[in-house]
C-alpha cells in the first residue's frame, strides 16, 4: 500500500491559481484506478490571511499500485509538470523517501515510477 504527499510549487501564479492547480491534479489522478486522492487537512498557518494556507495543502495519494497504476500516476504528474517551466512538483512518502521534480525528462519518469514501484515491491516481501 502506498502513501505519498503531493505538493505543487510554482512561483510565478497566484494561492488561487496554486490551488486550482491542486484541484486539477487530484481530479486527474482520481480517474487512475486503484489510488485514493485527498486533500491533506491541515490548518491555516497563523499568519495566513483567511484559510489560504489550508487551501492549499498537499494532496495525500493511498492505494495499491500495480506496475501499470504507477506507470499511470507518472504520466499524470509529468502532464502537470510539462505544462510549465517554472512548476515543480513535490512526493514524499511515507517512509520518508522524497523527490521533487523540476523537468519531466525519460530519467525522471523512470525514478517516478521507480519510487511508486518500490512500495509494490515492499508488500510482495511482507506477503511472504
Amino acid at each position: 500500500m502506498i502513501e505519498a504527499r503531493i505538493n505543487i510549487e510554482e512561483p510565478t501564479v497566484s494561492p488561487q491559481r496554486l490551488h486550482q492547480m491542486h484541484d486539477q491534479l487530484m481530479r486527474d489522478l482520481r480517474s487512475v484506478r486503484g489510488i485514493e486522492v485527498r486533500r491533506s487537512r491541515e490548518d491555516a498557518p497563523p499568519d495566513s490571511k483567511s484559510g489560504v494556507g489550508a487551501q492549499l495543502a498537499e494532496l495525500i495519494v493511498t492505494g495499491t499500485l500495480s506496475g501499470g497504476t504507477g506507470a499511470a500516476v507518472t504520466q499524470v504528474i509529468t502532464a502537470l509538470i510539462n505544462r510549465s517551466a517554472s512548476r515543480s512538483v513535490t512526493i514524499k512518502k511515507a517512509d520518508g523517501q522524497e523527490l521533487t521534480v523540476t523537468g519531466a525528462s525519460p530519467e525522471v519518469q523512470r525514478r517516478l515510477t521507480e519510487m511508486f514501484a518500490e512500495d509494490k515491491e515492499e508488500d510482495r516481501r511482507a506477503e511472504r
